[in-house]
């Protein structure tokens, strides 16, 4: 903001600097925590640590196994549009070639790979699933300055623990006290972190169940969708709505649905079985 005279400049330009100057990046970086840590703003008494899902400009159609891709163009292969289908396939084929082998997680399990953004990975979210990276920073507690920040291909939050704690080595002293929220908690990190004898405080999944200062946790629980419950009770008993539960304004033209939105005319009035609609 301070480069650009508080102008926010288009996204476009804001990756390619990114895409080009990573290693710059770093280095700036870098040299920005030393000027801070000599003007005594880095405390070290505390680095907590976070992150989020941050989708890329990859489509989630394009992620799979090796398996997957050989298969997907056996099919197109074998099909009766030999000529057309054949063509569509030999990108795969061309991927397939380049690519030799599977990607494997820390602990060697399978991890999809995709063919336009092999680094970014498909994650589950609260809403659906998403092709993209998580973003995860450390902040120092004296002044939320942001000590180390990293992105990985993955959703799982337990493998992005120790990557950080690792980058902080030269930052923290013996008592500097590392935090994070039960998505980084497992019994790998916890013993790692014993043996590196870094002092944390990691919440275990349980943590809110336990503690008596948040008995009263539900009652600033957001109130479900009325139409998009997520929940297991609601999958298993989709509700039903008749027409009683709509209302329409014949002026208008608007109808309201029972989560409470407006239902706007769209397309020419219909005759179905003798009936007049409109589309909505």
């Amino acid at each position: 903001m301070a480069l650009c005279g508080m102008t926010a400049p288009h996204f476009t330009t804001i990756a390619h600097f990114v895409s080009t100057l990573r290693d710059d990046i770093a280095k700036v970086f870098a040299a920005v925590l030393t000027v801070c840590d000599g003007q005594g703003l880095i405390g070290r008494g505390m680095f907590a640590i976070d992150g989020v899902k941050l989708p890329s400009n990859a489509s989630t159609h394009r992620s799979g196994t090796r398996a997957e891709f050989t298969q997907r163009a056996e099919k197109l292969e074998t099909t009766d549009r030999i000529a057309r289908l054949t063509k569509d396939a030999r990108p795969l084929r061309e991927w397939l070639a380049t690519h030799p082998a599977d990607r494997r997680g820390p602990t060697g399990g399978l991890r999809k790979s995709h063919r336009t953004d092999n680094e970014s990975a498909r994650m589950a979210t609260d809403k659906s699933a998403i092709q993209g990276d998580t973003g995860v920073a450390a902040v120092d507690a004296k002044h939320q300055f942001i000590v180390d920040a990293q992105a990985h291909g993955t959703g799982s939050e337990q493998e992005l623990l120790l990557p950080v704690v690792e980058a902080l080595a030269t930052l923290r002293t013996s008592t500097t006290v590392h935090t994070a929220d039960a998505g980084y908690h497992s019994e790998v990190n916890l013993a790692a972190l014993a043996a590196l004898e870094v002092p944390a405080l990691i919440a275990d999944p349980d943590m809110r169940q336990r503690d008596e200062r948040f008995a009263d946790r539900d009652h600033h629980t957001t109130a479900p969708h009325p139409l998009h419950d997520t929940s297991r009770d609601a999958k298993q008993a989709v509700p039903m709505f008749s027409p009683s539960d709509f209302t329409y304004d014949a002026d208008a033209r608007t109808g309201v649905c029972p989560a409470g939105k407006s239902l706007y005319r769209k397309g020419a009035s219909h005759v179905t079985n003798g009936y007049v609609g409109e589309v909505e």
